[in-house]
């Protein structure tokens, strides 16, 4: 028996059969545009997620080449606050606002400023990022959008309804990102209507899925397409970050799962509800049912050492090719060589924004210390010790306000670089856990599908018999004690250089 995973993140789709021990038969992955209208905009067009959905399953199944009806059942997760509005046949009226569109500043600061009850969730600041401010922009900036919508929708409810043709939403997303609190009336109305959109919960479907639960069966449209038989069991995915928490096996307190990729997410889960500055949540039942999952992020990380390479490693290309191996693998090489601290230089890695500790839209990225000594490999070591310090930052912030770390466990992209892996456990002075299969969203969502067609009995029994930890970076104590000083520089920097960013960020954005 196999389940089919679908992860859809932010650059491209992947699809992945596995078995029930959570090995990887075969994957398929296709690539989307994103486009960059303004500034701080991010957006996507649906019509080419479903193209790489049925492109990526297609491929995987080709790959795989098992019976078609060896396919129990499958899951999808995408990118979160991925917001779209939709009519009631399922149309699309314009490009999806990404996750990382961060245009509702504006709007995220006077919903900030209302000081009401429900923000509990980000006490910090609220984020541009999640759905108030983004419709709220809508409303403001786009009144015909905004009066023409039936409904608004994830990108992960967006896939689930093209799998079954039913339309709901995901507990998971609807908890941290649009301040549902299960518990407490569900719907925020009094908030919502605080904050100017009164009346906006009747424009969501009424239906709410948990993570795993089945959301409905593959329609014969749906099945056509991606080449499975109709019928087959569809199970409610999540954000991406946090399905992977279920291929990471996180689901019990003390595990801190941290998804890199564009993105980190660093997530884990505590019994009991809990609310600070400086990070997400806690959000009840939003993963494991009877836990609160608690969420820290970096907005800019992978997409930051991708923005280098594209637009200073091109003279690596040929080299690359020549020797059968990556520009990213030849960038490692040379930064190995650098010490610890980069000769000085320190980056911030805001280039989008700061999720937590400071939920600051407006900061933006800093490369602080250049020298006529500073080369290619300096920078680009110094962006992953950057992005190390905005994990340490993060950790500090749990671990101040008692939220125990015992265990922490990575996938994603950099876990392909044991220089990027042996920076971060360096810096915030653990030991780091990897898995078998590095592509834990894909894997979290495998184990979404099998417990949804009822091969577990539950989400935590499925992925503690699909989860295998395969490797480990301890920390070094000499180099830890090191990156403790520039560690330090790096909240320094932003604290002196805020009042500017800020000011030069809405100078941009006007």
């Amino acid at each position: 028996m196999y389940v089919l995973g679908i992860d859809a993140g932010t650059e491209a789709i992947k699809a992945g059969v596995f078995d029930l021990s959570g090995h990887l038969i075969a994957s398929g992955s296709r690539s989307y545009t994103t486009h960059f209208p303004r500034p701080g905009w991010a957006e996507q067009d649906p019509d080419e997620w479903w193209a790489g959905m049925v492109g990526a399953v297609r491929d995987c199944l080709a790959k795989a080449n098992l019976p078609a009806d060896s396919i129990r059942g499958l899951s999808a997760d995408a990118t979160t606050c991925t917001l779209l509005p939709i009519k009631a046949d399922g149309r699309h009226l314009r490009r999806a606002l990404l996750w990382m569109d961060v245009r509702a500043t504006e709007q995220a600061a006077r919903i900030f400023a209302s000081d009401h009850p429900a923000l509990r969730y980000s006490l910090a600041g609220v984020s541009a990022e999640w759905m108030p401010g983004k419709i709220l922009w809508l409303k403001e900036n786009e009144p015909d959008t905004f009066a023409n919508t039936d409904y608004f929708i994830e990108f992960t409810d967006w896939l689930a309804y093209r799998l079954t043709g039913q339309l709901a939403l995901n507990l998971n997303t609807i908890v941290q990102r649009w301040y549902y609190h299960p518990h407490q009336g569900g719907w925020p109305v009094d908030f919502y209507e605080t904050i100017g959109l009164g009346g906006i919960e009747q424009r969501f479907p009424t239906d709410i899925v948990p993570i795993g639960a089945p959301t409905g069966s593959l329609s014969a449209e749906a099945a056509e397409a991606l080449g499975l038989p109709a019928g087959i069991p569809v199970a409610m995915g999540g954000g991406d970050a946090f399905v992977g928490l279920l291929g990471l096996g996180v689901v019990e307190p003390g595990d801190l799962g941290v998804v890199t990729g564009s993105s980190n997410v660093l997530s884990g889960l505590a019994a009991d509800e809990v609310h600070f500055k400086g990070i997400f949540g806690s959000f009840p039942e939003a993963l494991v049912p009877g836990l609160n999952l608690i969420e820290g992020g970096q907005v800019s990380t992978g997409s930051i050492l991708n923005w280098f390479k594209r637009n200073f490693a091109g003279g690596l290309a040929a080299e690359a090719e020549a020797s059968g191996t990556s520009i990213y693998r030849l960038l490692d090489e040379e930064a190995a060589q650098v010490p610890v601290g980069s000769d000085g230089l320190i980056v911030l890695d805001y280039f989008q924004g700061n999720r937590t500790p400071h939920t600051d839209s407006l900061a933006r990225g800093v490369v602080m210390g250049l020298s006529l000594a500073t080369g290619r490999a300096h920078v680009f070591r110094a962006i992953m010790e950057g992005i190390a310090y905005g994990m340490k930052d993060i950790l500090d912030t749990y671990e101040a306000n008692d939220c125990d770390v015992r265990r922490v466990i990575a996938c994603g992209g950099a876990t392909q670089s044991p220089l990027f892996m042996q920076i971060y456990a360096d810096v915030i002075g653990k030991t780091i856990y990897t898995t078998r299969v590095a592509e834990a969203s894909l894997l979290g969502s495998a184990v979404a599908a099998a417990h949804g067609a009822g091969l577990f009995p539950t989400l935590g029994a499925a992925s503690r018999a699909m989860v295998e930890i395969s490797g480990e970076y301890q920390p070094d104590g000499a180099r830890h004690a090191q990156y403790q000083f520039y560690a330090g520089k790096y909240r320094d920097v932003y604290q002196q250089l805020r009042p500017v960013m800020h000011d030069v960020a809405r100078h941009v954005m006007k």
